[in-house]
Formats: C-alpha cells, sequence, structure tokens
C-alpha cells in the first residue's frame, strides 16, 4: 500500500513539476466562441470520413484531446476536432503554446496522420520557398487538365518522383520542360485520350529528355495512323511512344 501510495504521490509531483516548469509555455481554456480559431492555409486537407469519426466519439466520450492552439487562436493541431465541436455545439477545450513556431505544424503534421503532398506544397510556399510559389501558379495554370500529382511529375527538374523530392524539401521546379511536356501532353490527347493520365505523361517526359531531336507533331501524326496503346506499366508507354514514333522514320531521325 505505501508502495501504491508513493507511486501515486511522485506521479502527483511530476505533474506539478511540468506545470510549474512551464507555466509560460502552455495556458489551457475553453470556449465555445468558434469563430475565434483560425486554419492555417497550409494544413493538412478536412476528411469528411475522419471528422465524422470524431464527432461519434465526442458523441460518445466527449472531448478526450485538447486542441493546440497559438495564442492568436491559430489551430496548430485539432482542426478536425474544432469543427466536431461547432457542429456538435460544444466547448472547445484547448490548450496555447506560447512558445509556438511556424514549423511546428509541419512536425505535429508529420508525427500524425499523414500529410498530403498538396499541405506540404501548400506549407513550403507559405514559407517562402519559391520552388513551390512557382508550382501552385502551375496548379492553377493545368488544374482544369491535369492532376496536381501529374503537375508536380511534369515540372520536377529530375525524373526521380515529385512526392518523395517534396517530403525531402529537395523539389526544384523546371518550368520550361513542365510546360512543354503539359503542352505535348494536351496535343496528344486529340490522339489518344489517356494521354493526361500521370503514367504517360512521366513516359513522354522521359523521351523527350533524352532525345532532342523528338518533335510532338511527327509523334501526333504517327499515331493518328498506327495506334498508340497506353498500358498500365510507365515503361511499356515509353517503349510504345518510341515505336510509333519511329514506324516508318529514317535511321537518322530515330528516337531512343
Amino acid at each position: 500500500m505505501q508502495s501504491l501510495f508513493k507511486q501515486q504521490k511522485d506521479k502527483i509531483a511530476n505533474i506539478v513539476q511540468f506545470t510549474n516548469n512551464n507555466k509560460n509555455k502552455f495556458e489551457l481554456g475553453s470556449t465555445n466562441n468558434y469563430k475565434s480559431f483560425k486554419f492555417f492555409s497550409y494544413n493538412r486537407a478536412i476528411d469528411n470520413a475522419n471528422l465524422n469519426k470524431i464527432k461519434n466519439s465526442i458523441k460518445s466520450r466527449g472531448q478526450i484531446m485538447p486542441v493546440l492552439i497559438t495564442k492568436d487562436f491559430a489551430v496548430i493541431d485539432g482542426q478536425h476536432r474544432v469543427i466536431a465541436l461547432q457542429e456538435l455545439e460544444l466547448l472547445v477545450h484547448y490548450v496555447i503554446c506560447n512558445s509556438y513556431i511556424p514549423l511546428d505544424v509541419e512536425e505535429v503534421n508529420n508525427v500524425g496522420k499523414k500529410w498530403d503532398i498538396r499541405a506540404r506544397v501548400n506549407n513550403l510556399a507559405e514559407h517562402g520557398n519559391l520552388n513551390f510559389v512557382e508550382l501552385k501558379k502551375m496548379y492553377e495554370k493545368w488544374g482544369d487538365i491535369f492532376s496536381e500529382g501529374t503537375i508536380n511529375d511534369a515540372f520536377c527538374k529530375t525524373n526521380s518522383f515529385s512526392s518523395t523530392l517534396i517530403r525531402n524539401k529537395t523539389y526544384l521546379i523546371d518550368k520550361n520542360i513542365g510546360n512543354e511536356v503539359l503542352n505535348n501532353a494536351k496535343i496528344m490527347r486529340e490522339i489518344v485520350p489517356k494521354a493526361t493520365q500521370n503514367k504517360f505523361v512521366r513516359a513522354l517526359k522521359k523521351v523527350m529528355l533524352f532525345n532532342s531531336n523528338f518533335d510532338i507533331n511527327t509523334l501526333r501524326y504517327k499515331a493518328e495512323n498506327k495506334k498508340l496503346n497506353v498500358y498500365n506499366n510507365e515503361s511499356e508507354i515509353k517503349d510504345e511512344i518510341i515505336e510509333v514514333y519511329n514506324y516508318r522514320m529514317r535511321l537518322d531521325n530515330r528516337i531512343e
């Protein structure tokens, strides 16, 4: 009994010590003034399925985890909880982190639910990374035709998968090659409806990068006379593009 009592006493002592050491770093509070909360534009997107799960959990057990916010009520972690509590018309219990820095949002999302690529692009653009400021402009320019993942890959300076480079913050944009690749894919869409798919765009980009003599009008003309198949494998699509392009082509004008 004494051992158990001592354990409880030590636990309480640790809590008190934590509170004293961090009294200027954290503050607790509750409010139903939902409009006071602000959301970062670069935070991860709202997941409706996850939101419904949180609402059901709150209905059953109440709010278990507080919302982490800045002293200006910008939500670092817990935007789904804020929305759920607002829709349920319940108090929002929160913790103010007075020592917050902008990178804390990224850190919280990295250790929690996986951030999607668009949220990472928004985050890096918001913090002044010019590669991602320009990439967001390309979303506006090409977003009606191509997916964001396809745009990321098309404008990537290398042939690497853009998602990995974005996560590692090593993505470099090449607007010249990106615009040329997507323009060419748009031209090919007239003959090959699947030309806007990511696997086709990636294959087309590789052909263009490794063949300085590549001409999109030649490919388009050849594809009108010889069917260009879009396979499930990027490498097979690349081989198909080369085969169609080289169809009845003089040796010195062929591509590899």
